[in-house]
């Protein structure tokens, strides 16, 4: 009785164990969203933080500029010593402090150009870093789906692989009952082979998809993270998201701000052309022996202060300066027709994403007849060989024809779900 209840109690620990590792492999894995994904890419993705950088010291560029018209403060201090014979003249030792206020009072523009210039670098830098969001949630997007599509591949390996075996199996007993010649089971076997191929090529397809995918959102470890959607679920139907075509892409705003940069430019040049004019006013102290005080060689100290007006004015440079202004107006012209040009590629790029968008939702429809039409083929062609009317090389066949089929209705699914995001991106909604 005992020895009953020590096996019962051996039994219960063993159970609760393999139940308690197969909760933990089942949570080791965090399933994310699409929706997710993208968020951990716009937090974690090394492109993106570069990116928020770069604004960070544009935004400082403009707090700089910002003062660059204000009086500056400058302090110093020299400690002097002359020997013979300089000490005959002057005072042998002494500190002199000295502080120095200098202000612009005309610089031609330069500064207000300066702080416009370093408003519009700002906002260069947030287009630039809404062009690399885009550009990561597009590639985020793809990877997703080309995780999900490998997954799915697997399955549907997996479950040829049954059907094979199953086949295989049934075959093989014909041919030992000596009912069918031994060319219908070396057909089997070699789709059992070609099966076993796809199977390890998918399944190495999915360690490199979710490598990459792990890579843009951020996750060192791709191994412990895995997709939440799956082909068989999802809207793939376009109604709703042709509607606005309105282009709004960052892109057009890092050209417009070119262009307006290189207007700013042309100013800042024309600003060389005009004088310029500053105020310095300096406060000097000195301490040292007797006779550093000029006015009273008896005192060791001496407090004074100067002005300075400084007067800048251009007046001959053989032309080059005009010359400059001249070669700035030629760049901002191009960088016209770069915009002009610009705005006539992504209208383009629209119109080819939303036909592809077109062409993949009809794609769909079609793989989906296709599949049905080779899933009722199958089973027509298991249920005529088992009534023996036809050959195990015609099921054979119709198990490859229905794999295809299956097959590329994964293929249109994820090309879909890649074209929608790429339509996305060209209307700039991709987030």
């Amino acid at each position: 009785m005992l020895q009953k209840r020590y096996k019962t109690v051996i039994k219960v620990f063993v159970c609760t164990f393999a139940l308690f590792q197969g909760t933990e492999n089942l949570f080791a894995q965090q399933q994310l969203t699409l929706a997710e994904s993208k968020e951990l890419a716009l937090k974690n993705n090394n492109r993106i933080g570069k990116a928020k950088e770069d604004v960070i010291a544009t935004q400082s560029d403009k707090r700089i500029a910002d003062v660059a018209g204000r009086p500056k403060l400058d302090a110093s201090a020299t400690a002097f010593y002359f020997g013979e014979p300089l000490n005959t003249m002057l005072p042998e030792y002494g500190l002199a402090p000295m502080v120095s206020v200098t202000q612009p009072i005309y610089t031609g523009g330069k500064i207000k150009y300066g702080k416009q210039m370093a408003e519009t670098n700002i906002q260069m830098s947030n287009a630039q870093q809404r062009l690399v969001e885009d550009e990561v949630l597009l590639a985020t997007e793809t990877a997703y789906w080309l995780v999900v599509q490998a997954k799915e591949e697997i399955k549907l390996e997996q479950q040829v692989k049954k059907q094979l075996a199953s086949h295989y199996t049934f075959l093989n007993n014909q041919f030992e009952a000596g009912l069918i010649y031994k060319n219908d089971v070396l057909r089997a076997k070699v789709l059992q082979n070609e099966n076993e191929a796809r199977l390890q090529a998918a399944e190495n397809k999915l360690i490199l998809a979710k490598r990459r995918w792990s890579q843009l959102i951020g996750m060192e470890d791709p191994t412990v993270i895995d997709v939440a959607d799956t082909l068989s679920t999802g809207d793939f139907s376009n109604q709703g998201i042709l509607q606005n075509t309105d282009a709004v892409r960052p892109e057009i705003d890092l050209a417009a701000n070119a262009v307006k940069i290189g207007e700013l430019t042309k100013s800042m040049l024309k600003a060389d052309l005009k004088p310029t004019v500053g105020l310095a006013l300096n406060g000097v102290a000195a301490f040292g022996k007797e006779g550093i005080n000029f006015g009273d060689p008896t005192k060791k100290h001496m407090l004074t202060y100067f002005g300075m007006l400084s007067v800048n004015i251009p007046v001959f440079d053989w032309g080059s300066k005009r010359e400059k202004v001249k070669q700035q107006e030629a760049t901002i012209r191009s960088a016209e027709y770069g915009l002009k040009e610009l705005k006539s590629q992504i209208n383009v790029e629209v119109e080819q994403a939303t036909l592809n968008l077109q062409l993949q939702t009809k794609n769909i429809d079609l793989m989906q007849a296709s599949l049905t039409e080779a899933d009722e083929n199958l089973k027509l062609s298991n249920d005529r060989f088992k009534a023996g009317t036809i050959t195990g090389e015609d099921v054979l066949i119709a198990e490859t024809l229905w794999q295809r089929a299956y097959s590329n209705m994964l293929d249109a699914k994820v090309r879909y779900k890649i074209a929608e995001a790429v339509y996305r991106k060209a209307i700039g909604q991709i987030k």
